[in-house]
């Protein structure tokens, strides 16, 4: 056995039935160097003697990039984003290791780490699934799930506005530089869109004279291709939007990528937005900024996805049967449905009660 350091890396290089083996390990650990020769050997003694060969030992990195490159074809785009965003948190941590070598212990401090660095603990939770995800395709979570504990999350649905939030929310919005923030917001409270529903809406989807919208892809199969009603408000939003595009094709992205620069004297504040490099062939990435800074000059506290909590908040207190709602929202899980049966419940013991109040009414 020979193992040696080239370039900053350990290489390992030996013969096996007249033939050289070297080959680069690319870890900076000697230990790791010894345990990957010793597996490679060991493979190769196998194979040789027609023994099922274990899988091929591999740092992280390696694992990960094989393991993306033989899943990608049946992900979506969106699911592909989110799997490597969230490989690259765990490269951070399991980098310099053999994917083999991962123990419960590794990922608990893992969990600890992440949570220092101010990560909820549903991001990461993500990111150990991702972790989990690789492991299963390598024949090694087994091994160890048992001893793994995902850490408690928030299971609560939303908050809904109160009219005041409402009414600041909508004046913080206008006045942002992100000059789609307003609409974006409007149509949210008044559809039950989900972000990436919205978010990657084409103007195809919208029908301005029937007053539609009809959801492309979605989060859930019953949620996808569903058409939803638009009220006043919803419609207006998007008019008022349209306008801003004159030349705007049908499968155009309503929301497409630009760039955004200031015009005019004084303060940015006090300038004109304008926006360049526009590509309606591609969506928005976010409004993860403008809204921040929406939210807390409007002193409201919520996420974006709470806008649909808020939807569908006002429709739970009208007499909007649980099956119209599923149908407009596209999917809601049964804790969901108890939520906003309760929502309901509440908004008619409120009528009733109103009664108690009217002139006359006898004492009990």
């Amino acid at each position: 056995m020979a193992i040696y350091r080239r370039g900053g890396v350990w290489w390992y290089e030996f013969v096996f039935r007249g033939q050289r083996i070297r080959e680069s390990t690319g870890s900076e650990s000697k230990t790791l160097a010894v345990k990957a020769e010793r597996q490679r050997r060991r493979e190769l003694e196998e194979s040789a003697n027609g023994v099922r060969a274990a899988r091929r030992p591999m740092l992280f990195p390696i694992a990960a990039r094989e393991w993306m490159a033989a899943s990608r074809a049946r992900w979506s785009k969106s699911n592909i984003a989110i799997q490597e965003f969230n490989l690259k948190h765990l490269s951070v941590y399991f980098g310099s290791m053999l994917l083999a070598d991962i123990t419960p212990q590794h990922i608990g401090k893992y969990q600890g780490m992440r949570q220092k660095e101010g990560a909820s603990n549903r991001t990461i939770n993500m990111e150990v699934s991702t972790l989990r995800l690789m492991m299963k395709a390598a024949r090694l979570w087994g091994t160890i799930s048992q001893d793994v504990r995902m850490l408690p999350e928030r299971r609560d649905v939303g908050r809904a506005l109160t009219p005041d939030e409402e009414v600041r929310l909508f004046d913080a919005c206008r006045k942002s530089p992100q000059p789609s923030l307003y609409t974006a917001v409007v149509v949210y409270c008044n559809t039950g869109l989900r972000n990436a529903e919205l978010r990657r809406a084409r103007w195809s989807q919208v029908d301005f004279l029937k007053a539609e919208f009809q959801v492309g892809k979605a989060k859930t199969a019953g949620g996808e291709g569903r058409i939803i009603p638009l009220n006043q408000a919803a419609l207006g939003a998007f008019r008022e939007w349209r306008s801003h595009w004159p030349d705007a094709q049908p499968q155009d992205y309503v929301f497409p990528t630009e760039k955004l620069m200031f015009k005019g004297a004084g303060a940015p504040e006090q300038g004109v937005m304008t926006a360049y490099d526009v590509d309606p062939r591609k969506p928005l990435g976010a409004w993860k900024r403008a809204w921040t800074t929406a939210k807390k000059q409007a002193g409201v506290e919520c996420r974006i996805h709470d806008l649909r909590h808020h939807f569908i908040s006002a429709l739970a207190q009208t007499q909007t049967p649980d099956a119209t709602i599923q149908a407009i929202s596209g999917h809601l899980s049964r804790k969901m449905l108890e939520h906003y049966s309760h929502v309901r419940l509440e908004a008619k013991r409120r009528a009733v009660e109103a009664l108690d109040a009217m002139a006359g009414r006898p004492a009990q």
